[in-house]
């Protein structure tokens, strides 16, 4: 088996920096960065970028942009599939203000899966790893049903408990976490997930690192440095931690080439950054 499987939305990103204070109902002079978005197609992308078999299913815009999404992946060597929805393309804003941030969407339930959708089934049952976000029971039923071998990992929420012995790994960060845990320490949430069956659950702490949570305990990260653009960090996370797995190395190793991944989108605005190549020089000069 190889090849990673992503399936998630497609959206156009925008990100909104304003050149001083928002002022409220008035108008704001601001640099905005435009750029393809949604976190699993940002996975989808910066898995291709890295020289990885990548199989990406969403759902596509009726629009120049939806085509332009497909374009650009097929470009960087990703298999694409999935239908096309009678919609314009779901647009994504983050409005990057002091002190807290704001963000808009206009995904609408049409552009996400459920049990009704057929997926390539055949393709994605022969890749090695695989990464969602989407969380209706009925997708997933019929998703884990359907790909047996494939080892599954799930990102940006913890989904209902009756998946958690069928996804091998959890990615998620600090404030999703938190939402599961409730009023629980989050260890002592994390440690409920592995007796029902996952094998680990790992938390991004932003600034403060990561902590990876497995049947051997708790092992923290520090950051490897700072930057000023957390948007796609957590996809790229995502993205460099699969370029790890699939390169046979274990998710404690697997650490280091995500967060080498995280940093680099940490360095400019929009969530793609090209120099996402970066990791895999790095890794070919490891073999010289």
């Amino acid at each position: 088996m190889k090849g990673i499987a992503v399936i998630g939305t497609s959206m156009l990103d925008l990100v909104v920096q304003p050149r001083q204070s928002l002022v409220m109902e008035s108008c704001n002079k601001s640099q905005i960065t435009m750029s393809f978005g949604g976190s699993m197609h940002n996975v989808a992308w910066n898995c291709a970028a890295l020289g990885l078999e990548t199989h990406f299913v969403s759902k596509f815009g009726r629009d120049e942009t939806g085509l332009a999404i497909i374009n650009e992946l097929q470009k960087k060597t990703a298999f694409v599939y999935g239908p096309v929805v009678d919609q314009d393309t779901p647009v994504f804003i983050d409005v990057q203000a002091d002190p807290q941030g704001m963000f808009f969407s206009s995904i609408r339930p049409e552009f996400l899966f459920d049990q009704h959708d057929d997926l390539p089934y055949c393709v994605l049952r022969e890749c090695r790893w695989g990464i969602t976000d989407q969380a209706d029971d009925g997708f997933l039923r019929r998703l884990l049903t359907q790909t047996p071998d494939t080892r599954w990992i799930f990102s940006g929420m913890i989904p209902a408990d009756c998946w958690w012995s069928r996804f091998t790994g959890i990615v998620v960060n600090r404030q999703e976490m938190a939402s599961f845990a409730g009023s629980r320490p989050m260890a002592d949430a994390a440690r409920d997930l592995l007796k029902k069956g996952l094998s680990w659950l790992i938390i991004t702490l932003d600034k403060e690192g990561v902590l990876l949570i497995d049947n051997q305990g708790i092992h923290p990260f520090a950051a490897p440095g700072e930057g000023a653009y957390p948007l796609g960090c957590g996809d790229a996370f995502c993205s460099g931690l699969l370029y790890g797995l699939n390169q046979g190395l274990t998710p404690e190793q697997s650490i280091t080439p995500a967060q080498q991944a995280a940093h680099l989108v940490l360095q400019t605005p929009a969530a793609l950054c090209e120099d996402i190549v970066q990791l895999r020089e790095m890794k070919d000069e490891e073999k010289h």
